[in-house]
């Protein structure tokens, strides 16, 4: 009798033990087929999920995800590296709580430029609707602006410059063009001057960033955005 109970004991010990530290790879391999099912991958990429007791994992619920992937690419959104940490994530809902990171090398989409801009972008807030700042220096900017012109334009830019609080300066041989940068009703950073307006750029709309500001800083271009990170997730 007593060796009876000594095994079912001992059966019990081995099947919390397993629970225990088994929860997190089950729980990882899980997300990591969740995020392929969204349209995310890397070339190489860092996915784990904690919580406390792990074995409320295995309810699905992570205290915290990350995410570390780098040459990133997510349904036809690209960047060269993406850190994230979700917390406080369901897993079966695919929710979470709250999200921060960065963006790395994120690609901007427009029609003009040989190579695609890339921007750096900063994430932190609520899971639905997190905070994003975006980056893009003044030369991809010089550059983006050069492009548009030659191609639609057939005129070759002498030189740009960026004045805050969201004004483009544009020289060109026998002309100086000066516009208001905005963020259209469509998500796109667009260029407004007195002759019309002209789209810079946009993010991928695969990716559920969406930009709602711009303005100029000392060196660069700065914009406000919102990330759906619920979205990311397939939630």
């Amino acid at each position: 009798m007593r060796g009876c109970l000594f095994t079912l004991v001992l059966a019990a010990a081995v099947v919390a033990a397993a629970a225990w530290f088994g929860a997190s790879p089950i729980a990882t391999t899980v997300i990591t087929a969740v995020l392929d099912g969204t349209g995310y991958h890397a070339s190489s990429s860092t996915i784990t999920a904690t919580a406390d007791p792990p074995v409320r994992l295995l309810l699905g619920h992570a205290d915290q995800v990350t995410i570390d992937g780098t040459d990133v690419t997510w349904r036809t959104f690209r960047a060269a590296r993406l850190v994230l940490a979700l917390e406080d994530v369901d897993l079966f809902g695919r929710t979470a709580g709250s999200i921060k990171g960065t963006i790395t090398g994120a690609e901007l989409q427009t029609n003009d430029a040989a190579a695609p801009p890339t921007a750096d972008v900063a994430i932190d807030g609520s899971g639905a609707k997190a905070l994003a700042t975006i980056r893009v220096s003044a030369a991809t900017v010089d550059r983006l602006v050069r492009a548009r012109f030659s191609s639609s334009y057939g005129v070759t830019v002498m030189t740009t410059s960026l004045t805050a609080p969201d004004v483009l300066h544009i020289e060109a041989p026998g002309a100086t063009v000066e516009g208001g940068l905005r963020v259209d009703s469509g998500g796109a950073l667009v260029l407004v001057t007195r002759l019309g307006s002209a789209e810079v750029f946009r993010f991928d709309s695969s990716f559920p960033l969406r930009l709602t500001s711009v303005h100029v800083t000392a060196s660069e271009l700065e914009m406000d955005g919102t990330l759906d990170a619920d979205s990311l997730l397939g939630g």
